[in-house]
């Protein structure tokens, strides 16, 4: 993880980027199908270990992600960017209460967190809030 955090700083380029995580491939695609239009690269993982090597290779402008998946879930996955030092924003989503409350008190840091099911056109100000996109 060290290359992504030497160069966490050009996670802010001229052209911003997302990685949408989640677990399920449908929920990802919606996601991703509701960003398209913004001018923004979008990566995809399927769950928290998969999110860091995308991480590592791509430092995206902000990660958008579920709580609850397989392998590692959200709330770990932004414990181990922590720990690299990372300055990447992330949202978290989850459908279950009790994750949200977990999240809020463990990850206060977090950009957001998010309940689902959540509005698109909500989710959508939010990422052009945390990019700092449009006026």
């Amino acid at each position: 993880m060290s290359v992504a955090h030497e160069n966490m700083a050009e996670s802010t380029s001229e052209h911003p980027s997302i990685l949408v995580v989640d677990d399920e491939k449908l929920q990802r695609d919606q996601l991703v199908d509701s960003l398209s239009d913004l001018d923004v690269e979008v990566f995809q993982a399927g769950n928290g270990e998969e999110a860091l090597e995308v991480i590592e290779a791509q430092i995206p402008s902000l990660v958008i992600m579920d709580i609850r998946m397989p392998v590692l879930d959200g709330v770990e996955t932004v414990d181990k960017l922590a720990e690299i030092g990372s300055d990447i924003k992330v949202i978290l989503m989850t459908g279950d209460p009790t994750s949200l409350r977990a999240a809020y008190k463990r990850r206060p840091d977090v950009f957001t967190i998010i309940e689902k099911p959540i509005p698109l056109r909500v989710l959508r100000r939010f990422v052009i809030e945390a990019l700092g996109l449009g006026s």
